[in-house]
């Protein structure tokens, strides 16, 4: 299947005398400042494989591009880019390009928050804890500590982390009843 995806997204080059193929493609683009970088997301999806494909499921097909351009003081000192291509279960009447480009880009949020609040709020990376089962162990409480955190109302988990260090019996109230401050 991953063949057949890059090969539908690869550029047409007719052969003379012939005419350049159908395609359905949907496209979509963001453009996003932040952090010093701009990056240039741009998607396109297609459904034209589902009658041949034998993926369950399948809703579409598409090719993400990303492109960043790390900036200071105006100028341009880092580039990079990147091709991703993928299948969804999401078919274009439920999701055109832009649903699928703003989808995607969720996804990556909720990994990298989930990471960089278990790597910075509980230190995560720098635990020399992780020999057999113990990182696992670590890891498997540190979500629950965020999860609690987040049904006792709190956004930022180092703030809630704080607040429980000082009232070790809310801490304690949250973890045998799992109810909120409020």
């Amino acid at each position: 299947m991953g063949g057949s995806v890059k090969h539908l997204f690869a550029p047409d080059q007719p052969k003379p005398g012939f005419g350049k193929k159908e395609t359905d493609f949907e496209t979509a683009k963001l453009v996003r400042y932040g952090h010093g970088r701009v990056e240039i997301r741009t998607i396109q999806t297609s459904d034209m494989l589902n009658d041949y494909s034998d993926w369950p499921g399948l809703g579409q097909l598409y090719r993400l591009g990303r492109e960043f351009f790390w900036v200071r003081r105006a100028l341009v000192f880092k580039t990079s880019s990147e091709i991703e291509y993928g299948i969804t279960s999401l078919f274009r009447k439920q999701a055109p390009a832009i649903k699928i480009l703003d989808v995607r880009r969720q996804h990556w949020c909720i990994e990298t928050g989930l990471h960089y609040r278990r790597d910075v709020t509980f230190h995560e990376d720098v635990t020399r804890m992780t020999i057999d089962v113990v990182g696992s162990i670590f890891s498997i409480i540190h979500n629950l500590m965020i999860g609690l955190l987040k049904r006792a109302g709190f956004s930022n988990s180092a703030k809630g982390r704080r607040w429980f260090e000082r009232y070790l019996n809310d801490a304690f109230a949250l973890l045998i009843s799992g109810n909120s401050l409020s």
